[in-house]
């Protein structure tokens, strides 16, 4: 197997993860082990269904561990890739420490919110440094690092404003606010309703996901009327296609009060935004050395 298509496969996994992880929260399994790294003192417990969830995750989450230690190695042993890959796989091994760490607290904080949403972006960032490898085991040798492309700073926003906006998504699902507010595109019938409670932090996630919506949209119809590069348009396509399915999944979760499947699938399309965002910023901020002679 080439190095190219280990990060392929790894990074698939990561995002596979990011699935799993919300639907461990929203069937109730993040407490189904009390205890960690065990489950209720043992390594293989007797399984219920929340209990096979949490657990699995963890097993999940543990191999994914091991494969990113492995991708780690790989790079380190060679000069070539420690000197080009280097940075990032010393990021992807410190999120992945980290990410160890928030699970524990996770479990033995009780599901604390704070831990809870650090816990989710961690991932998403574990994610990202990973897929940068990727991208760079693609990238051609005459590429390079261009600190001054058109309209970097508006790409550098959407990036904050997206992962700001996943963030407001975890403290609506570590607060338990989804169904603070019962209908949509109101709440209690009012469109801007006190923001006391629960509704707060639903309202927030909701005003903000507008914004966001805004935001992706506006770079992407940028990049199609000023920008040349195939690539950065084509990943801002797939996330203005992404962002506007975010929204109608967003009202099914309202309008159908929580289904599981389509809690999952609303954090999973929120990385997906991101990450169609990022990886049209990285080929963005790179150039062909013949471009910027």
């Amino acid at each position: 197997m080439t190095l190219k298509r280990f990060y392929t496969i790894l990074s698939a996994m990561i995002l596979l993860n990011l699935l799993y992880g919300p639907l461990v929260r929203a069937t109730d399994s993040g407490l189904a082990c009390p205890d960690w790294p065990l489950c209720h003192g043992k390594f293989v417990p007797e399984f219920t269904f929340q209990i096979f969830m949490e657990v699995g995750h963890r097993y999940y989450s543990g191999i994914l561990g091991i494969l990113v230690g492995i991708g780690f190695v790989w790079i380190l042993i060679k000069q070539e890739t420690r000197k080009s890959l280097g940075i990032p796989a010393t990021l992807s091994l410190l999120f992945l420490i980290s990410q160890v760490i928030l699970g524990g607290l996770t479990v033995t904080k009780l599901l604390h919110p704070t831990t809870v949403n650090l816990h989710l972006l961690n991932a998403v960032l574990l994610l990202s440094s990973c897929l940068t490898i990727r991208l760079l085991l693609s990238e051609s040798k005459k590429s390079n690092f261009n600190a001054n492309p058109n309209g970097k700073y508006y790409f550098i926003l959407v990036l904050i404003v997206v992962l700001y906006q996943l963030f407001l998504g975890g403290k609506v699902s570590s607060h338990y606010a989804g169904l603070a507010c019962p209908d949509f595109p109101t709440c209690h019938g009012e469109w801007f309703p006190e923001m006391v409670g629960t509704i707060r932090f639903h309202m927030e996630h909701r005003l903000f996901g507008y914004l966001t919506a805004l935001l992706v949209l506006s770079l992407s119809a940028y990049a199609i009327l000023t920008l040349h590069k195939r690539e950065v348009k084509l990943y801002l396509k797939l996330a203005a296609y992404f962002v506007s399915f975010q929204i109608f999944l967003g009202a099914m979760n309202v309008l159908y009060q929580l289904p599981k499947l389509i809690t999952g699938l609303h954090t999973l399309n929120g990385v997906l935004v991101f990450l169609f965002c990022y990886v049209a910023s990285f080929y963005h901020f790179r150039s062909f050395k013949e471009e910027v002679r």
